[in-house]
């Protein structure tokens, strides 16, 4: 696990040894902390946009010590059959693992609407962070099949004044952009986080994100070929 302090710490060291300007996302329990909505994280998930950045940050993070881990974990599996943009896992000395990611998470891309929805922004020499908002974070959240994720979007639920209709226009938006039936798997994940943990999800936001999903399953079936 990796706390705050360790996190900035390793943030300052990463952005003292690249040599030029560097911008990365943050998501994930990483973003969480900077909103002091998680103590500490599994993993530090950093997205970037541009392949030179994630190149660069990977190999300043051998340069420290880290070591590429090579094999997908369990909620990398689709990324199995995937060709481009596989995900990094770099692991370091005291067993603190960053995971590098380019342009796209799991099932989900980081869209322009995410990046101009970044709330804060920090800077640690040559590195710059963007924080990305408690909706995008609970988006990707719904990404994965880990149950600790579905405590941290119950957390942010919670604790946060949640946009719900950001929550519904990005699940449409990823449809065009990247995994075609996202919003199924974004209507299961908010549907269990209400029946079984109780979130305060509005039914009128789990019944349009119902409706989307129903009608890309139908569009989806209308055009499988016939046997």
């Amino acid at each position: 696990m990796v706390n705050i302090e360790e996190q900035l710490e390793l943030f300052k060291l990463i952005g003292i040894e690249l040599k030029e300007k560097t911008i990365c996302y943050v998501i994930g329990g990483s973003a969480m902390m900077f909103y002091n909505a998680k103590t500490d994280t599994k993993d530090i998930d950093l997205v970037f946009l541009n392949k030179k950045e994630f190149e660069n940050v990977k190999k300043v993070l051998e340069n420290i010590g880290f070591i590429d881990k090579k094999e997908l974990v369990k909620i990398f599996r689709r990324y199995e059959d995937a060709k481009k943009n596989k995900p990094v896992m770099m692991v370091g000395k005291s067993n603190e693992r960053i995971d590098l990611f380019l342009k796209e998470v799991i099932t989900f891309e980081i869209s322009k609407t995410i990046a101009e929805r970044t709330k804060e922004t920090h800077e640690f020499y040559n590195l710059i962070l963007k924080v990305i908002s408690p909706e995008d974070i609970i988006l990707l959240k719904s990404a994965t099949e880990r149950e600790k994720d579905k405590y941290d979007a119950l957390n942010l639920i919670k604790n946060f004044e949640i946009n719900w209709n950001i929550i519904i226009e990005e699940a449409i938006n990823q449809t065009k952009l990247e995994f075609y039936l996202f919003p199924v798997f974004l209507y299961d994940f908010l549907e269990e986080l209400k029946e079984d943990f109780k979130a305060d999800i509005p039914k009128d936001v789990l019944k349009k994100i119902r409706k989307i999903s129903e009608d890309l399953l139908r569009k989806k079936l209308k055009k499988k070929p016939k046997v």
